[in-house]
């Protein structure tokens, strides 16, 4: 298909004119700091094909994030005379943007990744629209050949040609590219820099930073840069030896380093000629105050929809990461059968302590079986979501997208680790509260799975999220009071402030009142009195209670009484099985009367809040 006739069915789109007047950028904006960017004046006309070079340190990816609206300078960035800082929504579906990563995943095929992308960015084209239009697009990068096979398979070159594609899929007026040639063989190198000048031709204002110069003279301008951010050269690439005085454009950069200072460069060209012609004179010349172009609005609900489907899509294909997510579950669960006895709960030969140790270990399997599961997340595709953000991806979509899986996760997860609970484990209130169970398993797995996805939204890269998300499990597993009790937390208001924040705390609770091992003891009206009141109760009224004096051995149920070795002394018998009910209810007195409907409210505003937070922080981050 010929790419010309489906570049205008696409849209009908121009070259725009790009001019920048005095832009300045410092490391800091405050305090005393390195120039990036120092009063740089350029003007490039439509579909035009611009070069920017320069030594190091000299500002070229700085330039190209503030001609392109991603990171802003002081001055003035106009398109077609409009500003673009003030109108960059109308903007930012215009201009193209090839940086420096993959901007795909790279576990999809290059097909699958390419309509994925027209559905996010060309939505107003039919189905078979944007069959065509992707198909055109593969045929002239020559990928149609490869779309089958997945972009991880794919060479250095075939893989920025897919990225460039991608970008291609909405027609930018304006496309800048930042090291599109690097790492690049000469003869793949060539190919790039042809089709971007076939892109400047056909209706594109194309600009591309590059340290490749063999094929520099494609090009219709060169910027040269040199330290601080300082204008060295600007002109067509041809007129560079002569002004520069080398034999080849590599020498240009050893002669910027060395010959002059970096004001000095910026001195010599500004008092040129040249300058006039391809800047002043230019911008004497700027198009009258337009107004800037309908911005489109995205329909919310189908990026929702693409985006789970994507998701999905890689989840199915990463088979590593789909066997952690399926199988973390299981195998923790299937700790249980090694840890405890199926007794663990019974009056006669089951362990309090240990009933309490093994519901605890049961939600921090949870907690960590979901965390670990979301972790990477949004860390590993941070420069996709960036991108995909700047041209029109809503963020609501993008986080229900994330959730929508977390949350298809989290029934799963709970219930195979509820299943193996008590498969391993006879629990005795599981018989009328397994729903209830289930349910706080599902709390504090999802919630776990958020935590996971804030991890990754705050981590610099994919590497860090692991060492955070330890940090994490540590104070949920600290914290959540079944190592330590939070009740003995109260002589430390921080750390008892801390534990109320914790998906632990209330996901243990819940499965403590819940499984039943306190019931009798929590009902029993002498132990709902202090030891003081409780000695002062007539012989009448113990007799009542089931869970105190002699009636302990005979009709209250709690985990290992019946390890009690009975002796001929009553009373020394007595003793100690109220030591040991005791024993418990020092740390656990208040868990035996948890309201799982107030827990689990907790938990979701919790969640709620989590949710929240990672929305700010994508926001912050977007």
């Amino acid at each position: 298909m010929e790419i010309r006739h489906t570049y205008r069915e696409t849209r009908q789109r121009t070259g725009l004119r790009l001019d920048a007047i005095d832009l300045r950028k410092y490391s800091h904006p405050i305090l005393a700091s390195t120039t990036l960017l120092n009063d740089i004046s350029l003007s490039f006309l439509p579909n035009e094909f611009i070069v920017i070079a320069g030594v190091s340190g000299g500002g070229k990816s700085t330039l190209m994030d503030a001609l392109n609206g991603q990171r802003r300078a002081k001055g003035k960035v106009l398109v077609d005379g409009v500003d673009l800082y003030k109108n960059y929504d109308a903007f930012k579906n215009l201009i193209g943007y090839v940086p420096q990563d993959d901007i795909v995943h790279v576990d999809l095929t290059v097909w699958e990744a390419f309509i994925f992308a027209a559905q996010l960015r060309v939505p107003f084209l039919s189905i078979s629209g944007q069959q065509q239009w992707v198909e055109a697009i593969l045929q002239h990068l020559h990928l149609l050949e490869r779309k089958n096979v997945p972009i991880k398979q794919l060479s250095g070159g075939q893989r920025k040609r897919v990225s460039i594609g991608v970008e291609l899929i909405s027609n930018p007026s304006l496309f800048f590219l930042d090291e599109a040639t690097s790492g690049l063989d000469p003869g793949t190198e060539l190919q790039i820099m042809e089709l971007l000048r076939f892109l400047s031709n056909m209706g594109s204002t194309v600009i591309l930073i590059t340290h490749a110069t063999k094929n520099v003279a494609i090009a219709d301008q060169v910027v040269f840069l040199a330290k601080g951010g300082r204008l060295a050269y600007v002109r067509p690439p041809r007129l560079a030896l002569d002004y520069f005085g080398v034999q080849d454009f590599d020498g240009i950069y050893d002669l910027v380093e060395r010959q002059l200072t970096p004001a000095q460069w910026e001195e010599r060209f500004k008092s040129s000629g040249y300058y006039k012609r391809f800047v002043s004179d230019r911008l004497q010349s700027l198009p009258q105050q337009n107004q800037a172009p309908t911005a489109d609005k995205p329909n919310l609900r189908e990026q929702v929809v693409v985006l789970c489907r994507r998701n999905l899509s890689i989840l199915l294909k990463n088979k590593l990461s789909l066997a952690l997510m399926l199988l973390g579950a299981p195998i923790l669960g299937s700790l249980n059968f090694i840890l405890w006895k199926p007794d663990l709960f019974s009056t006669k030969t089951g362990n309090a302590g240990q009933s309490i140790s093994m519901l605890f270990v049961v939600v921090v399997m949870a907690i960590m079986s979901g965390s670990l599961a979301t972790m990477p997340e949004i860390a590993k595709e941070r420069p996709i979501y960036r991108r995909e953000r700047s041209v029109g991806l809503g963020l609501p979509p993008y986080i229900i997208s994330k959730l929508v899986v977390a949350f298809v996760l989290a029934l799963y997860q709970s219930a195979v680790l509820l299943h193996l609970m008590l498969s391993a484990v006879n629990v005795p209130g599981a018989s009328v509260n397994t729903g209830a169970m289930y349910f706080t398993l599902f709390l504090a797995s999802f919630g776990s799975m958020v935590l996971g996805l804030i991890v990754s939204a705050i981590s610099p890269n994919p590497s860090v999220a692991p060492l955070i998300i330890l940090i994490v499990l540590v104070f949920q597993i600290v914290f959540g009071g079944g190592i330590q009790p939070t009740e003995n937390l109260s002589s430390n208001p921080d750390a008892k402030a801390l534990s109320q924040v914790m998906l632990s705390k209330y996901s243990f609770e819940n499965l403590v009142l819940l499984s039943g091992m306190g019931a009798d003891v929590a009902d029993d009206f002498c132990w709902q009195k202090s030891e003081t009141q409780r000695k002062k109760l007539p012989t009448p009224l113990i007799a009542q209670c089931n869970c105190y004096n002699k009636n302990v051995f005979t009709k209250c149920n709690f985990p290992g009484l019946g390890k009690i070795k009975r002796t001929s002394s009553l009373n020394n018998d007595l003793l100690k099985a109220n030591l040991l009910i005791q024993s418990i209810l020092d740390g656990y007195e208040r868990v035996f009367y948890t309201d799982v409907a107030h827990n689990n409210w907790n938990l979701i505003y919790l969640i709620s809040g989590m949710i929240s937070i990672l929305f700010m922080i994508l926001f912050l981050k977007g």
